[in-house]
């Protein structure tokens, strides 16, 4: 292949590469294409950290607006990459919406002074609610001629395919399976953190007095906890998430993802595993089979430590067999438990009620199975002050009975394209989360918000601190 492959590590904090990265990297060695990292997220951190210029720069990403100091970030970021010619390629992987602003930044830089090939991907490409072969945002891009292709789904095939035809592509590259993406299990040295000692430790959206053994992957976010994946894709169509549109639900064999974690506790000795999955209990019958392979495999391995989202189901339709094995093989649940009220949880499209909630809390209580951190929304468009209110029966037996929350994390409701609540709202694309209804403002979803996080504070569960959290409540 003619020239050289730079990966750009955006910025998206906290300091530390991100999984996805690592896997890329780990892709061009496999195909035994020179490839390195080149890591200005850190940079970012290590130049404007705790100065003036700091809370502009985070809102920069999230609010894709601020007074950032530009001049000193183009000499930055040119200094970075003063080893890359005009007949390179540089990829970016963009991480979320947050980063389009940075990655939009770099390429306009890369285009200007140094003129080479640029291609981008990941799930930032993609606006809430578009469908997986869909993304305005890309074509902008492409248009403006500020990167030459964009990689939707599927990089373990669409890139190795790229770099065996030594790029010779252009435009939107799509593909999508059933089958299971596969970018291969990391080897150790790509896992090891080289730079450990030198990262920027932020602990401004973390609260230092939670202190408890579930927490660890927080900090553990700075040395690379591995990430791996049960499922992609969600089996439930939730009227406020845009997860089921661009992914349909796939699972990996149980067999594989057991192999993963063998892989990873052999030879890293690593005991903290995050799973990026949005349900991955989505198959009871698959999810029972990788607890019970987990309890296998800590019984000849030790404990391992693992932690993901999980859905809420009827009472009906869980065992307590399964919050026995949870609590066996370590597992630590995030739940998107969502809302308390009845009328809110039926039109999302819940299958529960408050009634299977609590029948969820005092399982994990009754089985020791700590809830790390547990997802609730607020401003829903049809959640009244009544539906609000009821917040208060979730408070009251968090104060007042013996339970495992960790922590919780409250978010006001976002509109998606192509939501089922498009028809509740009104709704201006160019600033899509000042959206409106009869029974919301975007005061009104701030000030819920503040009083649900005030409750959850004063009991010493709320996740978050408070300030640093609004901002992306209207970002």
């Amino acid at each position: 292949m003619s020239g050289k492959n730079w990966l750009l590590h955006t910025p998206r904090f906290p300091d530390n590469l991100s999984w996805s990265i690592l896997e890329l990297k780990n892709l061009f060695d496999k195909q035994r294409e020179h490839c390195e990292i080149i890591d200005i997220n850190h940079k970012i951190y290590k130049k404007f950290f705790n100065t003036q210029h700091w809370e502009n720069i985070d809102n920069f990403g999230v609010m894709i607006r601020s007074p950032i100091p530009v001049f000193k970030i183009i000499r930055l970021i040119l200094r970075e990459l003063r080893c890359v010619k005009n007949n390179h390629r540089v990829l970016i992987n963009v991480f979320s919406t947050e980063s389009r602003s940075w990655c939009e930044l770099i390429c306009s830089i890369i285009k200007m002074h140094i003129g080479c090939k640029i291609y981008i991907g990941g799930n930032g490409v993609y606006s809430p609610g578009e469908g997986e072969y869909e993304s305005e945002w890309a074509n902008y891009l492409l248009d403006l001629k500020l990167v030459d292709a964009v990689f939707l789904n599927q990089a373990d095939v669409t890139l190795k395919q790229a770099i065996q035809n030594d790029f010779n592509v252009s435009g939107k590259i799509y593909r999508h399976s059933a089958k299971f993406p596969s970018l291969g299990f990391l080897p150790k040295h790509l896992v090891e953190d080289p730079i450990k000692d030198q990262r920027v430790y932020d602990s401004t959206y973390i609260r230092e007095d939670i202190d408890h053994p579930a927490m660890q992957g927080e900090l553990l976010d700075i040395e690379w906890a591995p990430k791996i994946h049960f499922s992609l894709g969600c089996v439930k169509q939730c009227t406020f998430c845009d997860i089921p549109i661009l992914q349909n639900w796939i699972t990996r064999p149980v067999d594989d993802v057991i192999s993963e974690f063998r892989h990873y506790v052999t030879t890293t000795g690593r005991r903290y595993y995050f799973l990026g999955d949005s349900t991955i209990n989505g198959s009871t019958s698959a999810w029972m089979r990788l607890l019970q392979g987990m309890y296998k495999l800590q019984q000849e391995l030790g404990p391992i430590y693992w932690n993901s989202q999980i859905a809420v189901k009827p009472a009906n339709r869980t065992s307590e067999e399964e919050f026995e094995l949870m609590n066996k093989t370590n597992f630590h649940a995030s739940p998107g438990m969502d809302h308390v009220s009845d009328k809110v949880l039926h039109h999302m499209r819940k299958k529960y009620t408050w009634e299977d909630v609590l029948y969820y809390i005092d399982m994990y209580a009754k089985h020791n199975v700590w809830i790390r951190d547990c997802l609730w929304l607020v401003g829903y468009p049809t959640e009244t002050e009544d539906d609000f209110a009821e917040y208060t029966k979730l408070v009251d037996r968090l104060d007042n009975k013996k339970h495992t929350f960790v922590s919780n994390i409250v978010n006001v409701t976002y509109i998606n394209r192509n939501s089922p609540l498009l028809e509740l709202v009104d709704i201006d694309w160019n600033d899509p989360n000042r959206w409106t209804c009869d029974n919301s403002t975007p005061e009104v979803r701030l000030q819920r918000k503040r009083i649900l996080d005030d409750e959850f504070a004063r009991i010493g569960k709320l996740k978050y601190k408070h300030k640093d959290t609004y901002k992306r409540a209207l970002r």
